[in-house]
């Protein structure tokens, strides 16, 4: 009885662990149980380029599209890199939920990263193109998903790519072929991380950054030299911050740049696994195998803290790869980063949340705009009224669409497309010093073009040359077979739906304010 009677002296004395909460692992600290969360988001990652989809399609459609002279090789070499390349993620998606029908709302990094962060269609508040951001910023008037969770008590950290600032730019004295390495990238004080809900920042603001020795990290409000691998310095940054955190609850974006150009540095030789026959394939997935040890070691700090089981993880990629990148790219889906076709829009997503998710593949239509009410929802947070993205925990299991249409609308960019290999190949050639011969691409400037999909449809027009392009994405997810002619109703139907969706539209930060005119007319 004495030894009863003390055991329950010292238990009070720990303090009582009362429902929904848990004693920490060190000093004996009881906590709230809150959900934890992180939001990894990788740049221009395929639908094809990473193991968790390739067994669902055969070759003649995962190998659709052919790729540039730079990353050409036996197709199945590269196949069986892609299905290799990352097992932790392959893990999460075993032990999570795996988004088969996963859309971007932007083809272009700017603008979809602009709606991830806010819930809503970037359309709404100006963001149609790079150049919104680039030259405007995101408006201090929206809401950003940080800001949600400073507000409830979470610690939150931005590290990797921003890109959703109004830039600036400090040249440096040494200018090179490569514009990565010829100033240093930042953006206007109102726009920094740390004045958009985040407590902690360690990133860069553009379009990419060098992975070895970076002019443009910033740490804070600081320019700070670089440390080797800009990929293993991320995930070091994250990794920090949770260790950090104690019994706090956190809120983690973690943007890796990976694998977006600049790729002409190789990755560390602890990433360099794979063998093609090109070392130009191996590097890049050598890039994304980085991004994935980064991943594990994540997962090993939350298990190791006790907090893997009710940390909410999303995986995600901004937009689809670029046709400079290595097969199986993006998939059975036409189209490349930049178009308002599937190959451009149609991106990989994974949830893994153990406490709540059960493994599963989602096959209904969601889009990144989920992620922000899924995750709010997720720690209990309130929701904002005037999100376009729902919270996707409710219809996982079933057969529910999140969304009964979706809607593109901006300049349709070729840039990063099969028409432009002669630009990339060029590229290539004055990056690399090979020539001094700086090349121009005649696809930068995109023509103003939407796009919606409902049910089975997908409807895309180009309003500069009234192109219209009708395909069933469900009996041809490749986009082979052009069917409007067949289909008048449904172009009609889809046609209205677009009206009434772009009559709540702003006019762009920076973009053509008369390719806009085109879009809502």
């Amino acid at each position: 009885m004495k030894k009863i009677i003390k055991l329950m002296v010292g238990v009070f004395a720990l303090g009582a662990v009362l429902p929904g909460q848990t004693a920490a692992a060190m000093g004996g600290r009881v906590i709230d149980e809150k959900t934890n969360v992180i939001v990894v988001l990788v740049d221009d990652q395929g639908f094809g380029q990473l193991p968790v989809y390739s067994d669902d399609y055969p070759d003649e459609m995962l190998l659709l599209t052919k790729t540039t002279e730079r990353y050409r090789c036996d197709e199945q070499k590269a196949k069986a890199a892609a299905k290799v390349c990352m097992p932790n993620l392959q893990k999460l998606a075993d032990n999570g939920v795996t988004f088969m029908n996963a859309h971007v709302t932007s083809p272009v990094c700017g603008p979809s990263r602009a709606a991830l962060l806010t819930g809503r269609y970037q359309q709404r508040f100006g963001a149609y193109d790079n150049c919104d951001l680039v030259k405007a910023g995101l408006p201090v008037s929206e809401t950003l998903l940080p800001e949600l969770f400073q507000r409830a008590g979470y610690r939150t950290a931005m590290i990797g790519k921003w890109h959703v600032g109004k830039r600036t730019k400090t040249p440096l004295p040494l200018q090179t072929n490569d514009y990565h390495k010829n100033s240093i990238a930042h953006c206007i004080p109102e726009h920094h991380p740390l004045n958009r809900g985040f407590d902690y920042y360690f990133g860069f603001n553009s379009s990419g950054t060098t992975y070895y020795n970076s002019p443009s990290l910033f740490r804070g409000f600081e320019n700070v030299k670089a440390e080797g691998y800009a990929t293993d310095q991320f995930t070091d940054e994250a990794v920090q911050f949770i260790e950090e955190s104690g019994a706090d609850p956190f809120f983690v974006y973690l943007a890796y740049s990976a694998p977006h150009i600049p790729l002409e540095d190789a990755a560390p030789e602890k990433h360099q696994r794979f063998d093609t026959g090109n070392p130009e394939v191996d590097n890049y997935y050598a890039t994304l195998a980085a991004v994935d040890d980064g991943l594990g070691k994540i997962c090993q700090t939350l298990e190791k803290r006790g907090e893997l089981e009710n940390t909410l993880i999303f995986y995600l990629s901004d937009n689809g790869a670029v046709i400079d990148s290595p097969q199986p790219m993006n998939g059975p889906f036409r189209g490349n980063k930049g178009m308002f076709r599937h190959g451009g829009m149609h991106v990989p997503m994974i949830a893994h949340w153990p406490a709540k998710l059960k493994p599963s593949r989602h096959t209904p239509r969601v889009a990144s705009i989920d992620v922000l009410p899924t995750t709010l929802a997720a720690a209990g947070i309130g929701l904002p009224e005037n999100l376009d993205g729902v919270d996707l925990v409710p219809t996982l299991g079933t057969n529910e669409d999140a969304h009964e249409a979706i809607f593109w609308a901006g300049p349709d960019i070729m840039h990063w497309s099969e028409d432009n290999k002669a630009f990339w190949r060029d590229y290539w050639e004055y990056v690399t010093e090979r020539t001094d011969d700086a090349p121009s691409s005649p696809h930068v400037a995109g023509e103003a073009s939407w796009a919606v999909q409902k049910g089975r449809w997908l409807l895309r027009c180009n309003e500069v040359t009234g192109a219209v392009e009708l395909f069933d994405v469900c009996a041809d997810p490749g986009e082979r077979s052009e069917v409007s002619a067949a289909h008048s109703e449904i172009v009609d139907a889809l046609r209205a739906d677009y009206k009434v969706w772009a009559a709540g539209l702003a006019k762009p930060l920076a973009w053509s304010e008369e390719q806009y005119e085109r879009l809502v007319k």
